[in-house]
């Protein structure tokens, strides 16, 4: 009983929705001002790298809009940028749009790779918001 008493008071307490009914969906749109700065970067992944290896963008003061676009050459790769807590796959072939704030300055170390993290033989390069 000790077991099943925690469940049934999770299953008592969530609606019938699940977590996704308490916490929505917050896309980029919703976090970044009317006003921010949008900007657009293409990125080809292939051969566990991505091109071009440097990105770089002008806050100007104000919060950013990033769309990174995202194209898999050859295979399935996973686009990772850890610090902003951002982790997708690009299945080959195609192309994903990913969403990024940002809203302070700072450099991101971002890769292209096969694994769900960034090893430390992977190639990184960096997103630089200033």
């Amino acid at each position: 009983m000790r077991r099943v008493l925690p469940f049934i008071l999770i299953s008592l307490l969530l609606p019938a929705g699940g977590c996704g009914t308490l916490f929505g969906n917050r896309g980029a749109d919703q976090l970044v001002p009317a006003e921010a700065k949008k900007i657009t970067f293409e990125i080809v992944a292939q051969d566990n790298r991505c091109e071009p290896s440097v990105l770089a963008a002008d806050r100007g003061g104000r919060a950013l809009a990033i769309t990174l676009q995202v194209t898999s050459v050859g295979k399935e790769h996973t686009f990772l940028i850890p610090a902003l807590s951002i982790r997708q796959a690009v299945a080959a072939q195609t192309t994903v749009s990913i969403p990024v704030a940002a809203d302070r300055s700072g450099i991101y170390e971002y890769a292209c790779t096969n694994l769900p993290w960034i090893g430390p033989l992977t190639p990184t390069g960096k997103l630089a918001i200033k």
